[in-house]
């Protein structure tokens, strides 16, 4: 099966100076790959130096297997994100061709829709246009419609936490910060393995204050895009619940605890952005 390339471009022109990029799931056993986001215009990347040139950026997927984004005869730990960043779009397809032999598929066994009647956007922290700043999406799990000014209130506190003290505040002039509000039917996340009707349906694995899984991952790819072209390189979830637990990987998640959020933030997206290399690791 050969890659398409009219799938895997979407609306990427060639421009002798723009930098590309598209991100796939690949099994690192079965080599089978699915496609998480098409080729497109990204954000200029000081190691892309030439239109033939091209780097990878890969992520572990640490979220438990489902039905839904399941790749056939997959084990669970075999499988990682992998972006790949080049200077043209050429340089990109032929990198994915070599990742995906048998071709890499997006997978649409989900309807997605985002309804922008309901989908409220603000902007928390305003440092710059985003395509020259490092965007951080924040992305409410299980507040109810009566709940919506708890958690711009809790997405507020989460940042000024986030970017308080020395090391952190000089900072803040690089990043964007966004809060997206979704409703959600019940308040809260699941636990026992069950989520519970909520935008993302975030839950625990049993009853442990520990790991915080998302079920509907392609929604939440969905909706982060809704904030705008170059804003969502770093999609957290943040579960309406007070206790801890948190997980890395493709998403930053976390919940609204005022005792551990900031903590668990800080340790996720410093783990993202360094390689799992922190300095309190």
């Amino acid at each position: 099966m050969k890659i398409v390339r009219s799938l895997l471009l979407v609306g990427a022109t060639a421009a002798a100076l723009d930098t590309y990029s598209a991100k796939i799931l690949v099994d690192t056993n079965t080599f089978e790959c699915e496609l998480i986001d098409s080729v497109h215009v990204s954000q200029p990347h000081r190691s892309v130096e030439h239109p033939d040139s091209f780097i990878e950026l890969t992520t572990k997927r640490k979220s438990h297997l489902n039905d839904l984004d399941l790749l056939r005869n997959s084990e669970e730990g075999a499988q990682e994100f992998v972006e790949i960043i080049g200077g043209s779009v050429d340089a990109v397809l032929g990198q994915l061709a070599k990742r995906c032999p048998s071709g890499a598929l997006r997978h649409n066994a989900e309807a997605i829709s985002t309804s922008a009647e309901t989908t409220v956007i603000k902007k928390i922290v305003d440092s710059g246009p985003p395509k020259n700043r490092i965007d951080i999406v924040f992305m409410g799990d299980g507040y109810q419609a009566s709940e919506e000014a708890l958690f711009f209130k809790d997405i507020q506190r989460l940042t000024d936490e986030m970017f308080t003290g020395d090391t952190f505040t000089q900072y803040l002039p690089l990043f964007n910060v966004w809060a997206v509000y979704v409703p959600s039917v019940d308040s809260g996340i699941g636990v026992g393995g069950k989520p519970r009707n909520t935008a993302f349906q975030l839950y625990r694995t049993g009853t442990e204050l520990r790991s915080v899984l998302p079920n509907k991952p392609q929604y939440a790819r969905e909706v982060c895009k809704t904030v705008g072209e170059f804003a969502c390189d770093f999609p957290s979830l943040i579960g309406n619940d007070a206790y801890y637990g948190g997980l890395g990987g493709e998403f930053f998640i976390g919940t609204s605890s005022a005792t551990s959020g900031t903590l668990v933030l800080r340790h996720e997206m410093c783990n993202g952005a360094h390689r799992g290399r922190c300095v309190e690791q």
